[in-house]
């Protein structure tokens, strides 16, 4: 079976998140790359359901809450990138603070800081292209 590479990235995401559910079905908590993963999977789930833009973002901020979190993993994690495909076609999801107690309204700039590098030269994300 040939398999593209956003479609092993996509199955590498959904290994992580189903990694990620049994941790937290254990009561343990979750790190950051198996929190990443869950909302990432929780996202592609509600795009590939017919879910709409606002349906997606609902269902990554839905995926984990920050008590289900290992500490610093929700400071750590500051931007969620990941391609959906919708009914109006691809598009990229961007889920700021996911786990922040009052997520930032759409469309607001974060303050300057420090970016989050979890591979050496680029932004987090899950699944699909790269965002450049």
């Amino acid at each position: 079976m040939y398999l593209s590479p956003a479609d092993e990235e996509r199955l590498r995401v959904f290994a992580v998140a189903e990694l990620a559910r049994r941790t937290a079905a254990r009561g343990l908590a979750l790190n950051a790359p198996e929190a990443t993963a869950l909302v990432c999977d929780e996202m592609h789930l509600t795009a590939r359901a017919g879910g709409s833009f606002g349906d997606v973002l609902a269902a990554g901020r839905r995926a984990a809450a920050s008590a289900q979190l290992l500490p610093g993993v929700g400071e750590l994690v500051d931007e969620i990138r990941l391609e959906v495909l919708l009914d109006e076609g691809s598009r990229l999801v961007v889920l700021r603070r996911p786990w922040a107690a009052e997520p930032d309204p759409p469309g607001a700039i974060l303050p300057a800081g420090e970016p989050v590098v979890l591979h050496e030269g680029r932004a987090p994300r899950c699944g699909g292209r790269p965002a450049r």
